[in-house]
């Protein structure tokens, strides 16, 4: 492979470098798939596409990417100091952002993080999961290391204030707010303390957790007898149940019944004003009062609130959302689970603007903003699972968008097929289409000072630059404008070389 990439990417950075103006004073250079370069001097502006949607090379006044794709991609923002590096994304990225790094490796099996600290100091973590867990920090009490299952400890994390073990499941001991859990053959054997909390537990047949006026949790032969009371704010809350038979909670606001777990439900929530009846859960449900709903699984569903709407027909067939927000209703509508999603944004003041996305899977999807810009392609397999993704838009997108079409934010649209082999530009000031795979087969170009149309790169061709017209046949260009007459005007060696390239 390294064979055929070496001479491929020195003929393109050959071209890369070459000057625009033997472009006939053009700002682009289009091979069609093959090779397509685009430099704006003003804006300061490059990009280059090559061999298709592989290569792929963009820099402005503050970034600069480049990728082949998908084995990597580099991504640098020079105003916000910011990096980005993937290999084969997303098995393995790597950020930067004002001195701190991020990496990780295998989806975050491996994992290395460092902050610049105020002071300076460094901060690293790392993470080799589930072996090796680490950090240095610039307050030791927020240090730690662990190499699983031998022993070590590890710092928030998990949802723990604290991790300490030996040979787990030999020992492990957990703290939370105070509270610590000491564990002797995870999960068998535990005891808690810490903050007024006392208790044990013999798994699975009885334990128990308790801290006075606070709360008591106990349970036996776990999971069939469960228990639970809570005191809150002056409130006392109540959970009980004998499973799979009965399962009841008694919160403030909320009464729930539960009989064959998790069949046959009754809940009362006098706080949001509803009553609802599961009969069997999830087949038929019932709800009324500030909530509405009927449903029929999978025949139909329907449920209402204040600002919310949703439902099904015949599921999955067909799905829907409606939700009220400050400034727009969103309505979504889903068909075959994920086979057609239609996604509307609908204003509700005066003077707002529309937004629409809609995905095909896996042929196309469209997207237009409030604010104007808008993009349609095609093909599109993970568009309607990650819509706003970056990291895939600069790694996978673009080798499956055999067509793209976008709008920008002054109404400038551009389009290409297979990777330029046919691109379209329709601005305010002109039109241009070329038709060039490899070769330039067919270029049109229509504005108020300059038009154009050529045929094989300049064998027939017809060119307006202001009040200058020009005539081509078999390369030769002659000088039809009327002031000068029909004279021959094919003195240029660069005009007959290059043609209308």
């Amino acid at each position: 492979m390294l064979s055929v990439l070496r001479p491929t990417l020195f003929f393109l950075l050959i071209l890369s470098q070459y000057p625009m103006e033997n472009a006939r004073a053009l700002d682009t250079i289009n091979l069609g798939p093959l090779f397509y370069m685009e430099k704006d001097e003003q804006k300061g502006t490059k990009r280059i596409d090559a061999l298709g949607p592989f290569v792929s090379y963009k820099s402005g006044e503050h970034e600069k990417e480049y990728g082949f794709r998908p084995v990597f991609y580099s991504y640098r923002n020079y105003n916000k100091d910011m990096t980005s590096f993937d290999f084969l994304y997303p098995l393995s990225t790597h950020r930067t952002f004002e001195g701190d790094t991020k990496f990780q490796m295998l989806v975050y099996i491996f994992f290395y993080r460092s902050d610049v600290r105020p002071s300076g100091f460094v901060e690293k973590d790392f993470t080799f999961f589930p072996f090796i867990f680490s950090r240095r920090a610039e307050d030791p009490e927020r240090s730690y290391f662990a190499f699983f299952p031998f022993g070590g400890r590890v710092k928030n994390k998990y949802g723990k204030d604290e991790i300490n073990f030996f040979l787990f499941p030999l020992f492990l001991q957990t703290k939370k707010e105070g509270v610590t859990n000491n564990n002797f053959i995870w999960p068998f054997i535990g005891a808690y303390s810490g903050e007024g909390v006392r208790g044990g537990r013999l798994w699975p047949i009885y334990g128990k957790r308790y801290k006075p006026g606070a709360f008591t949790e106990s349970f036996a032969l776990w999971p069939i007898f469960l228990n639970r009371e809570i005191e809150f704010m002056g409130y006392q809350a109540r959970m009980k149940a004998v499973m799979p038979f009965y399962y009841g909670v008694d919160f403030p606001g909320r009464k729930q019944r539960t009989y064959l777990w998790p069949f046959f439900n009754t809940i009362e929530n006098t706080e949001r004003g509803f009553k609802r009846w599961d009969m069997p859960w999830f087949f038929v449900t019932v709800t009324r009062g500030s909530i509405h709903t009927n449903r029929l699984w999978p025949l139909y569903s329907k449920r209402k609130e204040e600002d919310y709407e949703t439902g099904f027909v015949l599921w999955p067939l067909y799905q829907y959302k409606f939700a009220d927000y400050d400034r727009y209703r969103q309505e979504r509508r889903t068909f075959a689970l994920f086979l057609y999603k239609d996604i509307k944004d609908k204003p509700t003041e005066e003077g707002g603007k529309s937004g629409r996305a809609i995905h095909f899977w896996p042929l196309f999807s469209f997207k237009s903003k409030t604010d104007g810009p808008a993009h349609f392609h095609l093909i599109s397999p993970l568009e309607t699972f990650l819509p706003e993704n970056p990291p895939r838009e600069r790694n996978w997108a673009p080798i499956w968008r055999i067509f793209l079409w976008e709008r920008d934010e002054e109404g400038n649209e551009f389009s290409s097929f297979l990777w330029n082999t046919l691109r379209t530009e329709h601005t305010k000031e002109s039109i241009k289409i070329e038709l060039r795979p490899i070769i330039p087969l067919i270029s049109i170009e229509s504005g108020e000072e300059r038009s154009k149309f050529s045929l094989l790169g300049g064998l027939l061709g017809y060119s307006r630059i202001n009040s200058k017209k020009t005539f081509r046949f078999l390369y030769i260009p002659v000088n039809i404008s009327s002031n000068s007459g029909s004279r021959n005007n094919a003195g240029s060696a660069e005009a007959m070389i290059l043609g209308d390239v």
